[in-house]
């Protein structure tokens, strides 16, 4: 029981790869498609999913707090999906999100960049101009979508068990190499608990609801432990902070919450 995620360059079979491994370890296959399910049912259109996931946004786009919005919906979803457990969950970065929770094997597929763009002629048929074009767009979108929404570097090897570069090594060694790696005792025995899991998945659920009330002026925390939120800080009116408590209640899984948000006066007192 594990949960693997792939990070990946275009061209580098990391797709390709991910799938065959989620296959042949008969793990659930997590991909934009799963991960856009539930950004819909956050509230997100298709338009937006798809202007934001795994893009490298606009400098217009990281001042508003559509940004910090997606930030902790994509948090959320990783989350939610990674409680399935026996996922390999493809991108979306999940090396970062899933960094410190145990249980997790992180992989990234590499590979030189004229065999990336070689690859990329021969299975899309673009000209070699175009295949280049298109593979610095998606390195510059790749580590642009981790520096901006999770201020990390998609090059740092810090971030990763097992780097695969597949100029030589084949997709099959490659599925029998993560295979072998996901087996070793360090990952099969220390499985995250679903409830530690779920607990983030609706901690960063509940932030975003409250950033959509409230916005960014205020400083609040937010701690949820077993379906309670406990919220500290301070808000401009109690209107703000029934509103924050209000928008927690909506989140199904979350029972009750604490509400210790502070209330500032106009002459500077805590109310």
């Amino acid at each position: 029981m594990a949960i693997i995620t792939i990070s990946r360059q275009a061209g580098s079979l990391g797709d390709e790869i991910a799938r065959e491994t989620a296959r042949t370890l008969d793990y659930d296959f997590i991909e934009k498609v799963q991960i856009s399910e539930i950004l819909s049912r956050l509230g997100f259109s298709t338009s937006e999913i798809d202007r934001l996931d795994e893009k490298r946004p606009s400098i217009w786009q990281t001042l508003t707090i559509q940004k910090e919005l997606f930030a902790n919906y994509i948090q959320a979803a990783v989350y939610e999906l990674a409680t399935r457990k026996n996922v390999v969950i493809v991108g979306r970065g999940g090396q970062v999100i899933l960094k410190d929770i145990p249980g997790v094997l992180h992989v990234r597929i590499i590979a030189p960049y004229a065999l990336r763009v070689k690859r990329l002629m021969e299975q899309r048929g673009y000209k070699e101009d175009d295949a280049q074009r298109i593979l610095r767009q998606r390195d510059r979108d790749s580590s642009g979508y981790l520096n901006t929404y999770f201020d990390a570097n998609s090059y740092d090897s810090d971030l990763y068990d097992l780097i695969l570069n597949t100029r030589v090594l084949t997709m099959e060694r490659c599925v029998e190499t993560i295979a072998c790696a996901v087996a070793e005792d360090a990952i099969k025995e220390g499985p995250p608990t679903s409830e530690l899991l779920y607990d983030l998945a609706l901690k960063y659920k509940a932030k975003a609801a409250i950033l959509k009330v409230n916005g960014g002026g205020d400083i609040i925390n937010l701690e949820l432990r077993n379906g309670v939120a406990t919220l500290s800080g301070l808000v401009e009116s109690s209107a703000a902070k029934n509103d924050c408590e209000r928008a927690l209640l909506e989140i199904q899984g979350i029972k009750s919450v604490n509400n210790d948000l502070g209330v500032r006066s106009s002459d500077g007192r805590i109310l």
